[in-house]
């Protein structure tokens, strides 16, 4: 019994991950959007992510991978790697010398 909680706990621990990339100033400029994401056929297929934004600025990207999408990646030996990616858009930088928003 013990080394079925053991290995349950390790997944786990070990299943969750998270990647964020953030611009050195940021300024965002709209609130997060999630878009769900996968790669198939270890890594060969991948459905192209656009981001909409008005500003066509990035501000952040967050990839992250729960337990469950880190099960299903394990059980079909990353043959189809779902992920959750987060994404935030950027405001326009003002002018020199302007203060408005």
């Amino acid at each position: 019994m013990r080394p079925l909680i053991l290995i349950a706990c390790v997944i786990t621990l070990a299943g969750c991950a998270e990647h964020r990339l953030v611009v050195q100033r940021p300024n965002p400029g709209t609130p997060p959007t999630t878009v769900d994401s996968a790669a198939i056929g270890w890594g060969a297929s991948q459905k192209r992510t656009v981001a909409k934004c008005d500003s066509n600025i990035i501000d952040e990207v967050r990839v992250k991978q729960n337990v469950g999408q880190a099960l299903v990646s394990v059980l079909t030996l990353g043959f189809y790697m779902p992920t959750t990616i987060e994404y935030v858009c950027g405001n326009v930088p003002s002018e020199v010398g302007n203060t408005d928003n």
